[in-house]
């Protein structure tokens, strides 16, 4: 009897003991299962408020609500399961999911490594410590298993037909409450569309100016015939009233040495600016030498160059997590922010010293990096955060042509409307650059339909309007006229007239890629 005793005290001890060993690895799992949730629910939950403080409508938002709702309903359960009950099955897919996830994410997202770490340590422990077997019986476990499995796949729906009933259905309209200020680009040279010739005949730049259009001139600065070209409009505008700006546009395609693995260097950066230096010098001692019609603004074209630009896309387009992840990584760890800072300060400097306004052009993801203060992505188009107090003047570069190009269709009005949205609080300086007008051939042969009508065209300078942006740009004259014909510029003003509201479906592939930068600024303090 003593002995029996004896042997169930010690039984009990080891129980005791196992359990007290048992207790802090339990107990560390279930922190990192935590941590993997609590991240990602942190992620979703940001970009939405992030989205919506930035301009953005909560209703844009839905679609990706709807598609975490199922996690916000099984990760909790999946939890509770393993703290209760011990149950591995489940977290334990979910762990080795999050540690493929994470460690994609940590070539950008470099903190990201830590999670994965903990991870791999506990998908260690749980397949030692097992708990793979249900509770309770197999038919139970079976009909349990089958009902949340439809339950959330049901959810998951919701994601889909709600990107389906958006994009066809109006979202969001906005009625023009000023007068815009809208420029017609002039392109001296081949950009993204080949050059075509227009006499500034005096009739031509008289029906500009009654229309109350301005002329914003587009030079290539290493192109000798481009200069050649923006003298004679000049000379042409002299005596006139018209009102214009240039726009100085740098190689910045012949400094890129491999798109595929970097945007942007130190090297690239200062040589874009020291090109806009000379530029800018040649334009004041030459092009305006005798020209007493001086511009409104001289802007800078800081955007990527096009191998640079569908680099970006491919990647994003492809939702290539490793792809998108180390190029951006590599090219933020390829620019130094005091090299950068240096060379825009000699830019801004010549600039003041000339007593002419300056400012430049960047691209749309710009916007998204500024709402945290903190110099992100906006370092490929070589600006800072200090560069918003340095200029007069930010035009953001929102062609939806240039978009729709590189996303395999047209991305639908959604894109002024949104871009429009988040610039409409910082100020009159800012505005946007809109795309071409007419049915065009790009190029690298591609056929541009974007803005085919007038009407078409319109609706988004009301979409841009209605939300307080003022300065426009559109690309270009030439195109205008060989799309409609010569009274194209009256045509033009009578249809941004006569719009009286702009109206937006949705379009998530550009809420996507917004959302991808946003996210990234989410994780500043963990980026490393």
């Amino acid at each position: 009897m003593n002995q029996l005793l004896e042997a169930r005290r010690n039984l009990r001890r080891k129980v005791i003991a196992r359990e007290d060993i048992d207790r802090p690895i339990h107990l560390f799992v279930t922190v990192v299962l935590s941590i993997n949730i609590v991240l990602i629910l942190y992620a979703i939950l940001s970009i939405t408020l992030r989205m919506t403080l930035g301009g953005v409508g909560i209703l844009e938002s839905l679609p990706l609500a709807l598609y975490i709702l199922p996690l916000l309903v099984f990760l909790p359960l999946m939890l509770r399961s393993y703290y209760k009950s011990r149950t591995a099955a489940a977290n334990f897919v979910f762990l080795v999911i999050a540690s493929v996830i994470f460690g994609m994410l940590s070539l950008l997202v470099r903190g990201f490594m830590i999670c994965v770490v903990l991870n791999i340590i506990a998908i260690v422990i749980m397949f030692i410590m097992g708990g793979f077997r249900p509770k309770t019986g197999i038919r139970k476990v079976g009909r349990k298993g089958l009902a949340y499995f439809i339950f959330l796949n049901v959810i998951g729906l919701m994601f889909p037909v709600a990107v389906v009933v958006m994009g066809q259905s109006t979202i969001a309209s906005t009625t023009p409450n000023l007068i815009p200020e809208v420029s017609l680009t002039v392109p001296l040279s081949d950009f993204d569309f080949p050059y075509q010739y227009a006499t500034p005949d005096p009739g031509l730049l008289a029906n500009i100016l009654d229309n109350a259009f301005y002329l914003n001139f587009k030079v290539l600065e290493s192109n000798y015939s481009s200069w050649s070209n923006l003298r004679t409009w000049l000379e042409a505008i002299n005596n006139t009233e018209n009102e214009y700006a240039i726009t100085l546009v740098a190689d910045r395609g012949s400094h890129v040495v491999d798109s595929n693995t970097t945007l942007a260097t130190s090297e690239l950066i200062e040589a874009v600016y020291q090109s806009h230096e000379a530029a800018f010098e040649n334009l004041i001692e030459v092009s305006l030498n005798n020209i007493t019609n001086t511009p409104n603004m001289v802007l800078f074209d800081m955007t990527l160059s096009r191998h640079e630009w569908q680099s970006l896309m491919i990647q994003t387009r492809s939702l290539s997590l490793v792809g998108f992840g180390s190029l951006l990584r590599t090219s933020m760890d390829s620019t130094d922010l005091n090299r950068i800072h240096e060379a825009e300060s000699s830019l801004r400097n010549q600039t003041v010293a000339s007593g002419l306004y300056a400012g430049l052009i960047v691209e749309s993801f710009v916007i998204d990096d500024l709402q945290d203060g903190d110099t992100g992505a906006m370092r490929l188009c070589g600006v800072t955060v200090d560069s918003f107090t340095l200029w007069d003047q930010f035009i953001v570069s929102c062609e939806r042509s240039r978009f729709s190009f590189e996303m395999n269709g047209d991305v639908g009005e959604y894109l002024t409307h949104t871009y429009a949205s988040s610039i409409s609080g910082f100020g009159s300086h800012w505005g946007l650059r809109l795309g071409e007008v007419g049915n065009s051939t790009d190029i690298m042969g591609r056929q541009d339909s974007v803005y085919e009508t007038m009407d078409v065209l319109c609706n988004d300078i009301a979409l841009a309007m209605g939300h307080g942006v003022r300065k426009m740009t559109i690309s270009s004259l030439q195109s205008l006229l060989s799309a409609f014909g010569a009274d194209a510029v009256d045509e033009l003003r009578t249809s941004i007239d006569a719009t009286q509201s702009g109206v937006a479906t949705y379009t998530f592939r550009i809420y996507a890629f917004r959302a991808v930068f946003i996210a990234i600024d989410a994780f500043d303090m963990i980026m490393l």
